[in-house]
């Protein structure tokens, strides 16, 4: 969204330079190509990454790599028990957003398909440059790429018939259908970005002074404008096409009859580098006079390591001391040096075992962030910082940061330093500015080893689905993957004959993970509800098929998955007391399109069965049965007794006695 949003102040400045300063001249090719070329500067233009920062010599420290696992996925699955968890508006926006893009792109094809079919039913005879098509079908005359179409039931005087078809030529020859058909793609994807409307409105305007242009050029202008009032009259048109007969029709016979702008005012073109300078600097540029790192190998001693000069980031503000004392230097005679090598006599040495002090500091206090870890951050961190004239250290900041933490670890790092030794300048101790970089890198086997662990959901291209469900895309494939797995669970679960006795209700949450192949492995409970329950869902896990795997880069992945499983009982059964004359069960479980038996058993009297449909979440059918004790009853039942699309669909089914108590209950599915 962000993008969208710089695209936008993009088009809007480009926009603006053309609507001020130049849609009102008659330098129509030049218009034609600004608003082309601005079009796709705004949109590449937020992708830029333009780095101005400057290296110097200061030298930066690699942070030695800490392996860390990559955090696993916990994509829940509400089944149907379970209640809404709110609106994810993110998510809302994007569905809107590419919904628009689906609509727009249908748009554009059924354009490209009424085309298709003019031609296909057409008279083909070719021109010099192109082919006339006739068509039996009413639509004013329009080109297409190398084709102009003519309707036969358009009827138009010889000379007037000249006068349009020059002008459809222009558009030919000039190859404005590839304007057309870029910006009807742009606009597809940039649909809720209104700058684009004016773009195409701007070009295709452009497109009709050009074209008049070419057609007054051998025409009386008076004439050809007489013309385009008589036939502008409302007819078919043609989506994504050019046609003499579009509107601004005013403008077009104002622009005609316009003397030509004067050669000077080609010079307003050059508005438009200011503009792109500043969208440059807003968007795209990045101006921070930074070191250039040094990289650190892993595998070498620190005490190896071969220490450059150790300088500050850039030239002093000043060469000399300030009465107050108060200026900040950058570059001094006498820069800081880290503490522990204050009793080396030789210049040289002290200032290289300082900068050897200061990396092993780096190195045993510094933490790879867990966060970086796993999303496999890389790059280099800068922070900024005061040494004062008693050594401490003072004002902190970020100058460049990194994700997930590690530009906030570099500076948590240089708050734990102890008191440095005191830059001078002319014998005086004065405050010293410097630009510390670290470098954090990971290995190799890290990267490679993330590969094989169950990814976040924001790292996946395509989540993992039930199988049957791979056909479809979007909202569709993930209600078929729901449904699908609420099916399975109700399929094979049974509520617990200690948790039922207990009247034990609540949320059991299993996770496992969906490997490179389907399969399911290491289910494990997360959240317990006891009393058999998770014995349960763990059993219910193991009898799951497989899946189809996620993917990464068009890759399968492993996958974590979390399921949560509600057990609650109805009213009735919170009260009732377990009975062994009572006897419920359903077969064939899941069932067919032939339906299913239900065989019962209950205390002599009067009893009911009553089925309820899941997915409709309304009671369908009851049925009344006298029974004696200890004797079963079956009751035969048919899918379109008990779903809205008499097909198939989730039953649950409870056997109550006279009073509406429920005895017990089941599930069954109908395939």
């Amino acid at each position: 969204m962000a993008y969208l949003l710089e695209v936008t102040a993009s088009w809007a400045v480009f926009y603006g330079v053309y609507h001020l300063l130049l849609r009102a001249e008659t330098f129509h090719r030049w218009n034609r190509w600004y608003l082309l070329t601005t079009l796709l500067l705004g949109l590449a233009i937020p992708t830029l990454d333009i780095d101005l920062a400057t290296a110097d010599a200061t030298p930066s420290y690699l942070l030695q790599p800490i392996t860390v696992g990559v955090q696993e996925l916990e994509a829940i699955v509400v089944t149907a028990s379970e209640r809404n968890q709110g609106v994810d508006f993110q998510a809302v926006a994007w569905c809107i957003y590419w919904l628009g893009v689906v609509v727009a792109m249908l748009r554009f094809g059924y354009g490209l398909w009424q085309i298709r079919r003019l031609y296909r039913a057409g008279d083909i005879a070719p021109q010099q440059g192109y082919d006339l098509v006739t068509t039996n079908a009413p639509h004013l005359p329009f080109s297409f790429f190398d084709n102009l179409f003519w309707s036969k039931s358009f009827e138009v005087t010889e000379e007037e018939r000249r006068s349009i078809t020059r002008h459809e030529e222009a558009h030919i020859f000039q190859k404005h259908s590839h304007d057309v058909v870029m910006l009807e793609l742009v606009a597809a994807f940039a649909w809720c970005v209104p700058l684009i409307y004016f773009y195409k409105k701007a070009l295709k305007t452009t497109h009709e002074y050009l074209a008049d242009a070419h057609v007054t050029a051998g025409f009386d202008k008076k004439q050809y404008g007489r013309l385009l009032l008589r036939q502008s009259h409302p007819g078919m048109q043609v989506a994504i096409s050019n046609s003499l007969f579009s509107s601004q029709l005013k403008k077009r016979i104002v622009m005609m009859t316009k003397t030509d702008s004067p050669q000077r005012a080609g010079w307003k073109y050059l508005a438009v580098l200011p503009a792109l300078a500043v969208l440059l600097m807003a968007f795209s540029m990045k101006n921070s006079p930074l070191p250039a790192p040094l990289e650190i190998l892993e595998n070498q001693p620190v005490e190896r390591f071969e220490e450059p000069d150790f300088v500050s980031s850039a030239m002093a503000l000043t060469d000399t001391v300030p009465p107050d004392g108060g200026e900040i230097f950058k570059v001094v005679e006498e820069m800081p040096r880290f503490p522990g090598c204050e009793d080396v006599a030789d210049v040289t040495e002290r200032k290289k075992c300082s900068e050897q002090q200061m990396m092993e500091f780096i190195f045993k206090n510094i933490k790879y962030p867990a966060e970086a870890k796993e999303k496999g951050i890389e790059g280099t961190a800068y922070v900024k910082f005061v040494i004062e004239k008693d050594g401490s250290i003072t004002g902190a900041e970020i100058v460049r940061n990194l994700e997930n933490g590690c530009g906030e670890e570099l500076k948590r790092l240089v708050g734990t330093m102890p008191k440095w030794i005191p830059g001078k300048q002319r014998g005086r101790e004065v405050r010293v500015q410097f630009v510390l970089p670290v470098k954090f890198k990971l290995e190799e086997e890290d990267k490679k080893a993330s590969v094989d662990k169950p990814l976040t959901i924001n790292d996946l291209d395509e989540m993992p689905v039930m199988l049957g469900c791979e056909q479809f895309t979007g909202d569709e494939r993930k209600k078929c993957s729901d449904m699908k797995l609420i099916e399975a669970v109700f399929a094979n679960v049974k509520y617990p004959a200690e948790a039922r006795k207990n009247g034990v209700e609540g949320t059991v949450f299993a996770k496992f993970i969906i490997e490179k192949d389907g399969s399911i492995t290491k289910p494990e409970i997360i959240r317990s509800v006891g009393s058999g329950c998770d014995e349960e869902v763990l059993r219910v896990v193991g009898l799951m098929p497989k899946w189809s795997p996620g993917k990464k880069d068009g890759q399968p992945v492993p996958v974590s998955y979390t399921l949560p499983v509600k057990f609650k009982l109805d009213e009735g059964e919170k009260s009732a007391k377990p009975s062994e004359e009572v006897v419920l069960e359903a077969f064939p479980n899941p069932a067919g399109s032939d339906g299913f038996e239900v065989r019962f058993k209950a205390p002599a009297g009067r009893v009911s069965l009553l089925f309820y449909d899941a997915n409709a979440m309304k009671e369908v059918n009851e049925r009344f049965f006298d029974v004696e004790k200890g004797i079963f009853t079956t009751y035969q039942i048919r899918p379109e007794w008990l779903f809205a699309n008499g097909k198939s669909g989730t039953a649950a089914i409870s056997l109550r006695d006279a009073n509406g108590k429920v005895l017990a209950t089941t599930k069954v599915i109908v395939q």
